[in-house]
């Protein structure tokens, strides 16, 4: 089957443009955003998470006093590309007003208004072959401002909560007496969290909804991918890790967070630096497996399910 695309009218997202292959679709936001707010196979369930109570917000007196007093950033669930390094209130622009796509040859583009106080311009093109359980994302930023600025771009996947997450740990290293590994933790995230499993080549975390305290780490992903398994489908994402390049957060290029109904997991670029008008891109493959037990968190049995997903 070719490629299909229309806009639908999905959830309480309001209006969307749906792209099918017809064994894949993904709906993405256009009244808002963009978000990447479904993706699954055709006719069966969204494996991402939709935040239709619209609960994750921030409005806190940085994003006002920045944004307007009547400004908000709602994360909304889904799929979205952000600024990094995260930092308040400079990575929360609100986007929350319409959205203009285009069709081109090799996909679908979307592109909010520019963020005005950032002088930056945020977007992400989505490409789907006929036939594939895959999509390309291929994130931008653009600075639009008269100076130069230095970013990097996060792409963040939102998932629902009560699934396990597959980080793989760099085991290559050119010289022994150099370090090639590098496990970043945020305040509160412990070793001993029984949602944690570090092992000599992957990191294995369970979201549990009822987890109260924070789960957030990074790594140095130089084998280029994550994963995330949750009732019998494992969502992979794949990206290029520099390793002669700058990253964010001791030199993150993957990170992860256990929130209260979601689990948050991104991939980061390096960090750019942008003169007047130039862009950068960051880009993600994101397949999709029908596959009907998790990874148990050991060496072995991690690496013979990520085999099967190739």
């Amino acid at each position: 089957m070719s490629v299909e695309v229309k806009e639908i009218s999905y959830e309480n997202y309001g209006k969307c443009v749906q792209i099918s292959n017809g064994v894949v679709d993904v709906a993405v936001t256009i009244e808002r955003g963009p978000r990447i707010i479904r993706l699954g196979f055709v006719e069966e369930a969204n494996v991402l998470y939709n935040d239709l109570e619209r609960r994750h917000v921030y409005r806190d007196e940085k994003i006002l006093a920045r944004y307007g007093q009547e400004a908000a950033y709602y994360c909304y669930g889904g799929h979205r590309v952000c600024l990094s390094p995260e930092k308040m209130p400079e990575t929360y622009s609100p986007d929350n007003g319409p959205v203009v796509y285009g069709i081109g040859a090799e996909g679908v583009s979307f592109t909010p208004a520019r963020q005005k106080q950032n002088e930056m311009q945020l977007g992400f093109q989505v490409l789907m072959s006929e036939d594939a359980k895959d999509i390309m994302v291929v994130h931008t930023a653009k600075n639009v401002s008269r100076e130069k600025q230095a970013f990097a771009l996060s792409a963040i996947t939102m998932m629902p909560s009560g699934g396990t997450v597959v980080i793989p740990l760099n085991t290559d290293g050119a010289k022994p007496e150099h370090p090639n590994r590098t496990i970043a933790l945020w305040p509160g995230t412990g070793f001993q969290d029984p949602r944690l499993s570090v092992t000599d080549r992957f990191i294995t975390l369970r979201h549990e909804p009822a987890g109260e305290s924070p789960v957030r780490l990074g790594t140095n992903d130089a084998p280029g991918w994550v994963a995330f398994w949750k009732d019998g489908h494992t969502l992979l994402k794949r990206f290029v890790h520099n390793a002669q390049a700058v990253y964010a957060d001791f030199g993150c290029s993957c990170e992860c967070a256990l929130c209260g109904d979601y689990t948050d997991i991104r991939s980061l670029s390096p960090f750019y630096g942008l003169e007047p008008g130039e862009g950068i891109r960051h880009v993600e493959n994101i397949s999709l497996f029908r596959t009907p037990e998790p990874p148990a968190p050991e060496d072995d049995a991690v690496q013979a399910f990520f085999d099967r997903l190739k």
